[in-house]
């Protein structure tokens, strides 16, 4: 990975070539365009947005529409159709072409019926469930409805009332003269009643029941309750047959989804053109249009420009400041160090005057991914999962690349394993074992240590490198070299009993820890303005040696990782050799337990291993040089 090159463009190009202009570099698609500037001619004006941009938003909304609603009917087959007809193998020219012979206004319009009539049988379904589920605690009454309200001197009260108001109301009622209660159901606070009195009385009758929260209920239905109740299941078999045909409508439009990839794909490129005017100004008649191009692609941009405005245009190219912060950032991929692009513009995309990191931070991820899962059979299966998944599936190309990215650590994953001696814990002795992660924690507590003061050394290494190709040369030996004389100095120094150095090489190394330590005070914060602020901020910049400490300990997880994944293989397979000695059911509880307990520890070593080898990157590695915050190169192409 690098950063490309990139060169500032100033196109003076007529009004009238605009169209054919912006889809001429929509097919060279690396162009990145910004706002033009006035500075240099205060009349020029906005570009207006063309009137049709709402009727192609509109377009673009109902293209994406039929998508979702395919997708949410059917997302299993309208899954595959997408995964199957990607447009990202089509080229930009066939794309149009494909466009502009379907019309999906015709589709568009079944399907937005079909969702209409689905919608509006959703909430009759809601509503008839309700409706049934009230009829079916009146089903104790067998008597037609239409009965019950033929009394000439009686009259029927249907209702519902609390259980905790039941008994008064019951009370209340026994000074009536001919009146019957009868309890139809209830439910946990709810009692349906049926209340019998005389038609004389039913004034009087009503407002008492009131005043014990009694509900009355009038059902506008023909014969008994038991019969509503099974009119009101026909009708949702009724609906459930017209859904299932609005389905099937539904389900032949599903051939039509390639045609919709098409179609979403070249509006969402034609409005990207229609929008981008925005960053232009003009004159009366010419376009003033800025951006950058990528350097190595500059002859065959002036070539399209020529080919497209003949001699109405003027061209302007030049090189860029490196100090920009807005030149956009574009990433060359290649290779293995293409997979780990990710990892870095997670935490944030290198500015143009730094370097990518990412070449050597693959180099230390794949290392550390490896160290912190440390398993041979882990390993195996995550080549394998994500190899297969890669030659069988039909994935975008990112998520190709995320299968890439695990595919390649898995093997870093099997070196460690071997040297371990490690497969499913101590499940499998291999005969490749040089470190016994039982025995040897401090030969991996050490190698931890030494990883760890690598990984400082080049990040250190490469601030330098960039303060030398920015011209800070100096900078780079106050704010580096006066670091690694310091550091290495006092290690040695710390070190210096245990390699049997002489009084003589510990009094250099002192006074070299001395001088780096001397130098960081009085050169940490060179920029302030007074004495005082100078050797304040020095000192706490000499006191930012601490964090160095905090650092290594920091890579410590190296160990700490691969040993913990390990110990509970070991356990697990210490409970699956119990279960196994107790018979067949005991068996097949080992073997259970020996799936779950392992497949959780692989998830859980995997996941652990990303995190903590993305912080040790994003912490310890790029906090020595890495600033970032450049901003991403906007190709003019969907």
């Amino acid at each position: 990975m690098a950063i490309v090159k990139m060169k500032k463009f100033k196109l003076f190009a007529l009004e009238k070539d605009r169209k054919a202009l912006l889809k001429e570099l929509q097919k060279f698609d690396y162009v990145h365009f910004i706002k033009t500037s006035n500075e240099e001619n205060e009349y020029l004006k906005e570009v207006e947005l063309p009137e049709n941009i709402n009727l192609l938003k509109e377009k673009s909304q109902k293209v994406k529409w039929m998508k979702n609603f395919l997708l949410k009917l059917f997302s299993k087959e309208a899954k595959e159709e997408i995964s199957n007809n990607s447009t990202e193998h089509l080229l930009f020219v066939q794309i149009e072409q494909q466009a502009d012979k379907y019309d999906f206004n015709k589709d568009y319009e079944t399907l937005d019926r079909i969702s209409k009539e689905i919608e509006t049988n959703k909430e009759e379904i809601i509503n008839l469930e309700i409706r049934k589920k009230e009829i079916d605690s009146w089903k104790n009454i067998k008597e037609p409805i239409e009965n019950l309200k033929a009394f000439k001197t009686a009259k029927v009260f249907l209702g519902t009332v609390p259980k905790k108001s039941f008994e008064t109301l019951k009370d209340s009622v026994r000074n009536f003269d001919k009146v019957y209660v009868e309890e139809i159901s209830q439910d946990s606070t709810m009692i349906n009643l049926m209340v019998l009195g005389s038609k004389l009385e039913e004034k009087e009758l009503r407002n008492q029941l009131k005043t014990h929260s009694f509900t009355e209920l009038n059902f506008d239905f023909k014969g008994t309750f038991e019969e509503e109740f099974e009119r009101i299941k026909l009708r949702e078999e009724e609906i459930k047959k017209a859904d299932s045909k609005l389905k099937n409508t539904a389900e032949r439009l599903l051939k039509v989804i390639p045609k919709l990839e098409v179609q979403d794909n070249y509006l969402d490129n034609l409005l990207l053109r229609e929008n981008i005017v925005s960053n232009f100004k003009k004159t009366d008649t010419v376009d003033v249009i800025e951006g950058y191009i990528p350097a190595d692609m500059e002859y065959e941009f002036q070539k399209l420009i020529t080919r497209i405005s003949s001699r109405n245009s003027y061209l302007e190219i030049s090189d860029v400041d490196k100090d920009n912060p807005e030149i956009p950032i574009l990433l060359k991929n290649s290779g293995l160090t293409g997979l780990f692009a990710s990892i870095t513009q997670m935490y944030a995309l290198p500015r143009y005057n730094e370097i990518d990191p990412t070449p050597i931070l693959s180099i230390f991820y794949w290392v550390f991914f490896g160290m912190m899962v440390a398993d041979f059979a882990y390993g195996l299966i995550l080549c394998l999962v994500s190899g297969i998944a890669l030659i069988v599936g039909s994935f975008s190309e990112t998520t190709r690349k995320f299968l890439k990215f695990f595919f390649a650590l898995s093997f870093s994953t099997m070196i460690w394993g071997l040297l371990y001696g490690s497969a499913f814990g101590d499940l499998i002795k291999l005969p490749t074992q040089v470190l016994d992660s039982s025995k040897d924690f401090m030969s991996i507590l050490i190698l931890s240590v030494i990883f760890g003061a690598v990984h400082l050394v080049i990040g250190l290494a490469i601030k330098a490198y960039i303060l030398i190709k920015n011209g800070h040369f100096m900078d780079a030996i106050y704010d580096v070299f006066l670091w690694y004389l310091t550091l290495a100095s006092l290690i040695m120094l710390i070190l210096a009993g245990k390699f049997g150095f002489s009084e003589f090489t510990k009094n250099i190394l002192l006074v070299c820890t001395l001088v780096g330590m001397l130098g960081i005070v009085a050169f940490g914060a060179r920029d302030a303005e007074t004495l005082v602020g100078r050797i304040g901020g020095g000192i706490y910049s000499l006191y930012g040696i601490t964090s160095y400490i905090g650092d290594f300990v920091s890579y410590l997880r190296l160990m700490a990782l691969g040993l913990a994944g390990g110990f509970i293989a070991v356990a697990i397979n210490i409970i699956v050799k119990m279960l196994v000695g107790g018979g067949i059911l005991g068996i097949i509880l080992g073997v259970i337990v020996f799936a779950f307990g392992q497949s959780f520890n692989i998830f859980l070593s995997f996941l652990s291993a990303y995190v903590h080898t993305s912080r040790l990157m994003y912490v310890e590695f790029f906090s020595k040089f890495y600033e970032g915050g450049g901003k991403a190169f906007k190709k003019f192409r969907v």
